[in-house]
């Protein structure tokens, strides 16, 4: 599938706007979400060569192949760019073997939405990391001019594993490829689009849950083990009842679910306020009918449902761990329904402060600065 932008309004110093070919192998989810926010608030001349949602390890392993051929039938691979741009399933260096001299010759960003090296088991399983997928993750940097993480956390559990696996090698792999990755690294949050409350459905059902006393609570993520879903079992047994909490179970759910939900669906019945996936319209009014926002996760790179959710006002329930102490100001970690702020306007006004640079104009701005860095002839 091939998606071109909307057209430029950066001129590089030959008088021509910088033109960017870029490569998506897994066009889904928060990758979906993201290029189509690239597209909507870009500068550049951005043309996608997108895949849709398949077996994930099979994209990051053999995509190159796929993407090559859509862009040779769209007919990109003969024209005039200026840079090339891929996304972290895509295989970067499997790519540039494959792409006509003239294409390969050009820089190359690559953008981390996640890493294959941090990556937990399910409850009660053996570490099942890919080291293999670790190793197409290293090759793709080592391939890429500029390596862009969505977080600090991304690029440092990436860097720690990977340093562990380098150790396991016992001399066979140069560490110093690990110094290569980090020296050319640098964060940019992904562009989160501000939510809008639009549907009046979904307004009035959260009207009549807090007319019952209800504190509403979104839990904006896949029905997937590494969400933590045990966790939130085990607050509600421990809470939900005590402080009348209703919940908002947001996010995609699969053939097969963790035990936990429909443990929880038993357990908190008709607190129980919205249980699936929603359309657009209806997700981010949910989010806007919040009261808080809570993060069991165990695993999460950057966090676009939580980040939307403080953007529509919800207050952070979050974990000290993975990405999360990045997204808030120091003071609003540690805040939960048990442990208000004392000023809540105050500390939403402080939370959309600190977001800015993720609200997607601004970010997709960062994003084509970045990579204007490595553009042939562009300003500096």
């Amino acid at each position: 599938m091939s998606v071109r932008s909307a057209e430029s309004m950066v001129i590089n110093s030959t008088g021509k706007p910088p033109y960017v070919l870029a490569f998506e192998a897994w066009d889904s989810g928060s990758h979906r979400a993201v290029r189509e926010a690239i597209c909507r608030h870009a500068e550049m001349n951005w043309h996608w060569i997108v895949l849709g949602a398949a077996n994930w390890r099979w994209r990051l392993r053999l995509s190159a192949p796929s993407l090559v051929s859509e862009a040779k039938k769209a007919g990109v691979l003969a024209g005039e760019w200026d840079l090339v741009f891929a996304t972290s399933l895509v295989p970067l260096a499997d790519l540039v073997s494959l792409l006509p001299p003239r294409l390969a010759a050009l820089p190359r960003v690559l953008y981390m939405h996640e890493n294959q090296a941090e990556y937990p088991a399910s409850t009660g399983e053996k570490d099942h990391r890919d080291v293999h997928a670790v190793a197409t993750n290293i090759m793709s940097m080592l391939a890429a001019d500029r390596v862009l993480w969505n977080s600090n956390w991304n690029r440092d559990s990436f860097l720690a594993h990977a340093e562990t696996i380098v150790r396991a090698a016992k001399g066979a792999v140069d560490r110093s490829i690990l110094d290569q990755i980090e020296d050319r690294s640098e964060v940019v949050w992904p562009p989160v689009e501000i939510p809008v409350a639009s549907d009046p459905g979904v307004l009035h059902k959260a009207s009549e849950a807090k007319s019952r006393g209800l504190t509403l609570v979104a839990w904006p993520h896949r029905w997937e083990h590494d969400k933590g879903p045990e966790e939130l079992l085990a607050i509600d047994a421990e809470r939900g009842e005590r402080d009348q909490l209703g919940w908002v179970l947001l996010g995609e759910q699969f053939n097969t679910i963790p035990e936990a939900f429909p443990a929880l669906q038993q357990q908190a019945g008709e607190r129980i306020i919205h249980a699936g996936r929603a359309p657009r319209a209806q997700y981010e009014s949910w989010l806007h009918a919040c009261d808080w926002v809570l993060s069991t996760a165990r695993h999460e790179f950057f966090g676009v449902g939580v980040v939307e959710a403080m953007l529509a006002g919800c207050l952070p329930w979050l974990p000290d761990r993975l990405s999360y102490p990045e997204l808030v100001p120091p003071e609003c970690m540690g805040l939960s329904p048990a442990n208000p702020p004392a000023n809540i306007a105050a500390t939403q006004d402080a939370i959309r402060l600190h977001l800015a640079q993720a609200i997607a104009p601004q970010a997709v701005q960062k994003l084509e600065k970045a990579i204007e860095m490595h553009l042939p002839h562009a300003r500096r």
